[in-house]
């Protein structure tokens, strides 16, 4: 008689029992992607959001068995993914697939429990790959817009993996993750102008949460099983074990950012960008800028003529166009309280109008990323310069990947505060060459 698994069961079994040959190749290059995109702005967030975070992680300590960016302590793994990730988003420049901005959370959990058990690049990022495709399955069967559940659970998969647990012990960490307490997240209430949380997504707790569920699990204490068929309500648990073509979410799906900002603004940045190159617009010229985005960009914090502090500047539309028009290289320089503080960049910002595209708020509530569109229409001399791009045209998107001196140079950009020239390049050939470590750790002692 064939087994009858649970859906519980059945993804845990494809996280504990998936070989690491069985990954195709153009997963393991997306994933390579995402976590040298991902240790790169972990530095910048560092660099303007870690000293409180990182001395409480000091100051916790513990066994030291991963790293902490920017000043190489090392702490339990738990708490190495719990600060790194929340780093890495607290710069709003990390990627946004399927799942939105579950890249920290895969990355930085994989990174730091890697470290633990001291697995291989390719262990790592073969981990790394089956939990950000579980996340894109939740993201598409969600019901609601809380993401609260579904994140601790792609970091107790991740743990699993690498720590070796067999198929039920996986399916026990998957279901105490699933059952940790959660409050709704904040992005459920309605925003207020510059009110915005520090935490974002959270990735601090949900990092947190899950590699605590994988080590409970390894040391048999036991959760309620199949926890997560129990919430119809909350998911179409029908479509969980359901992936378009072997690891497409990840291969196919992901979306790195070219430009600090909402992801889903960034169509509108790439017309920006290719109307000033093009057309050799002065940003000195410009007399009014319009940009047609979807509703998301009419509310708070997207939605910021004139920031005053880091927090409303990372997620500012209106901040990012004025930093494009300037030919400012995205990274640490569009944020700096000189910035903020600069007469001609508040006046630019100031010009921006958005309106909105109603197709793009339609492919928005969709769940039809790609076909999300921007459009920029630029006043300059006396004329009107007009471009739409749509989501499948803006560089960073599956299909559009960033040009490797693009991609680079984000990196060299992002760790300019905490590593110079010499050391960032060492740390990027390193990073290039991931899937070839055999133990993460001789990769990590450069961060």
């Amino acid at each position: 008689m064939q087994e009858t698994l649970s859906i519980t069961q059945t993804l845990a079994r494809e996280i504990a029992e998936t070989r690491a040959s069985d990954i195709p190749a153009d997963a393991y290059a997306a994933a390579k992607r995402l976590v040298i995109d991902h240790v790169g702005i972990t530095y910048m967030g560092y660099a303007f959001t870690g000293a409180a975070l990182v001395e409480y992680a000091r100051d916790l300590g513990g066994k030291p068995e991963a790293v902490l960016f920017g000043e190489g302590t090392r702490v339990p793994a738990e708490l190495a993914a719990g600060i790194n990730g929340q780093l890495c988003r607290n710069t709003d420049f990390e990627e946004c697939g399927p799942s939105q901005h579950v890249g920290p959370l895969c990355t930085h959990v994989a990174l730091a429990v890697g470290q633990r058990t001291r697995a291989s690049g390719k262990e790592v990022l073969a981990a790394l790959a089956l939990g950000y495709v579980m996340g894109g399955r939740f993201h598409f069967a969600r019901r609601a817009d809380d993401t609260v559940p579904q994140m601790r659970t792609v970091a107790a998969a991740i743990s699993a993996r690498l720590l070796g647990l067999d198929s039920a012990s996986t399916a026990n960490a998957l279901s105490l993750a699933w059952e940790f307490p959660y409050r709704a997240h904040v992005y459920t209430n309605e925003r207020e102008p510059k009110r915005i949380s520090p935490f974002g997504i959270g990735n601090l707790f949900h990092a947190r949460a899950g590699v605590q569920a994988a080590m409970m699990a390894r040391f048999a204490f036991e959760s309620v099983s199949d926890e997560i068929d129990r919430s119809s309500d909350e998911y179409d648990v029908s479509v969980l074990t359901q992936t378009p073509t072997p690891f497409h979410y990840l291969a196919g799906e992901m979306e790195l950012k070219p430009w600090i900002c909402s992801r889903h603004s960034q169509g509108a940045m790439q017309a920006l960008t290719d109307l000033v190159e093009e057309n050799g617009i002065d940003a000195h010229d410009v007399t009014g800028l319009r940009l047609r985005l979807s509703f998301m960009y009419l509310r708070p914090h997207q939605h910021e003529p004139a920031p005053d502090t880091y927090w409303q500047a990372i997620y500012s539309t209106q901040w990012a166009a004025a930093m494009v028009l300037q030919r400012i290289p995205a990274g640490p320089q569009w944020v700096t309280p000189e910035r903020l503080a600069d007469p001609f960049s508040r006046h630019l910002a100031g010009l921006v109008e958005i309106i909105e595209d109603e197709e793009s708020s339609a492919a928005f509530r969709d769940l039809r990323w790609l076909d999300i569109r921007g459009a920029a229409e630029v006043d300059s001399n006396g004329r009107t310069y007009q471009a739409t791009r749509t989501m499948r045209e803006t560089y960073g998107s599956p299909g559009a990947d960033m040009p490797q001196a693009m991609a680079d140079q984000k990196f060299f950009e992002t760790t300019a505060l905490c590593l110079d020239r010499q050391r960032a390049e060492r740390l990027l050939g390193a990073l290039k060459g991931i899937d070839s470590a055999a133990d993460i750790n001789d990769t990590a002692a450069l961060f």
